[in-house]
This record gives structure tokens, C-alpha cells and sequence, in this order.
């Protein structure tokens, strides 16, 4: 019986080694803030989880299901190094997704799992001391439509090779059209999740495991002069595109 104990002891020890470290960012009000990892570097799979709960005011969130992180690192260079895109194109921008089921009520909490050293493969074999980064709304930055900037101060590391190994290369080369009612998308060869929300953040489409060989191609017909944000993931990407249905 002892030895039973003994074996459901170690894994549970091993399963909490492994257990990404969670960052919450809390009642968030118009103010920014220093979040400080106890376990976590730049190499380690992490999970930032934000409340907003002025959802018009300070940062716009009424009705918005996801929100965009736009992000860079703390090095001895200094802040925001080796931003991958502008701030303006949400399409490489890391997702949270809205985990409190209603967003049209405050507070609207959303959540992202991941591993930030995968977007940074210029900084590789650098010591990273943190993550300088922001949250917007599917409008872009300006006004409330972000937030002020925070910074996650992360044990310090070199990011490593293998880090950047485990990332999906692939997914920079995702593209995706929409003409006369058809949805398009190429450079996935994995089963994905897509949604497609209109700018007031209501979701219109829900395709859920969809197994994509290459290309996908579907007729949607969705409501015409009208702009969309679609959103594809999977277990190890997510992005998102916009598309004007003409």
C-alpha cells in the first residue's frame, strides 16, 4: 500500500514540474503593471490571463470574444526588441480567447497559453529578462482601443535552439481570401478550429476540428459589404485575418 502511495506521490510531483506557470493580470483599470514569473523564462510554456474590468472605458472589450497581444523582450539592448511585425497588423499577434462565457457583461477575462520565446528567433543564444507587451481589440491601437503597456519580469535565460525548434514555421506562411461567397485558406497541414466574428465581435461561423491537407475552401456566403475578423488555430498556432466580403 505504501508503495502505491510512494508511485502516485512521483507523478504527481512529475505532472506539477511540468504545469505552465500561470500570470493573471487582475482588475485591470487603466493602469499598467509588473507581473514577476517565479519558475518561468523565456523557454517555458507560459499562461497570461487578463481582466478587464472597465470593458468600454479604459480598454475596450464589450463584446469582443478574443483580444490581441502585441509583444517584444527585455534584453540589455532594452525594451520591445525584436517585435516580429508592426503594431498595426494583428495578423502575427498572439490571441486570448474570452474564458468567462459573456462578453457583453463586466468583467471580460481571456486567456492565452504559450511559449513567447517562439516568436523571437533573432534573439536566440541572447539573455532575456522579460516581456514588454500591450493588449488591442480587433480595431487596432489608439484610444481604448488598447491598453497601457506590462511587463511580465521573467527568471533570466538565453532563449535556446530548442526552444525555437518546437515552433510551427508554417503558420507565417498561412493565406487566406474570401471571393464570391467562398472562404479560402492555404498553408495548414493540420486538423485547425476556424471562426469568423464581425466587428462587433459576434461570432458568424463555427467550424470546429477541420482536417486541412494544404487548402481549405468552403462557401460561406457571408452577408455582403460587410468586414470580418476570421481566426484559425490549432494546437500550436493561432492566428487571424481580415476579409471584406464584397
Amino acid at each position: 500500500m505504501k508503495k502505491n502511495y510512494f508511485i502516485l506521490l512521483c507523478l504527481f510531483l512529475t505532472a506539477a514540474t511540468y504545469a505552465q506557470e500561470v500570470l493573471s493580470i487582475s482588475g485591470y483599470n487603466g493602469a499598467g503593471s509588473t507581473i514577476t514569473a517565479t519558475t518561468s523564462t523565456i523557454n517555458d510554456e507560459i499562461t497570461i490571463r487578463f481582466e478587464d474590468s472597465d470593458i468600454i472605458n479604459n480598454f475596450y472589450t464589450e463584446n469582443q470574444t478574443f483580444i490581441h497581444t502585441y509583444l517584444g523582450l527585455e534584453t540589455s539592448s532594452g525594451s520591445f526588441q525584436a517585435v516580429p511585425g508592426t503594431f498595426n497588423d494583428l495578423s502575427w499577434q498572439p490571441v486570448l480567447n474570452l474564458t468567462d462565457g459573456d462578453a457583453s457583461t463586466a468583467t471580460n477575462t481571456y486567456e492565452i497559453t504559450f511559449t513567447p520565446g517562439q516568436l523571437f528567433p533573432s534573439l536566440e543564444n541572447e539573455t532575456i529578462f522579460g516581456i514588454n507587451f500591450l493588449f488591442q481589440n480587433q480595431f487596432g491601437g489608439g484610444g481604448n482601443n488598447q491598453t497601457v503597456d506590462f511587463f511580465i519580469d521573467l527568471v533570466d535565460a538565453t532563449l535556446n535552439s530548442s526552444t525555437l525548434s518546437v515552433n510551427d514555421t508554417t503558420k507565417t506562411q498561412i493565406q487566406t481570401s474570401y471571393n464570391g461567397g467562398r472562404l479560402e485558406i492555404s498553408g495548414i497541414n493540420t486538423t485547425s478550429n476556424i471562426s469568423i466574428y464581425n466587428l462587433l465581435g459576434r461570432q458568424v461561423v463555427d467550424l470546429k476540428n477541420v482536417a486541412i491537407n494544404g487548402t481549405f475552401s468552403k462557401y460561406l456566403d457571408l452577408p455582403r459589404n460587410n468586414i470580418y475578423i476570421v481566426k484559425i488555430s490549432a494546437a500550436n498556432f493561432s492566428k487571424t485575418f481580415k476579409i471584406v466580403a464584397k
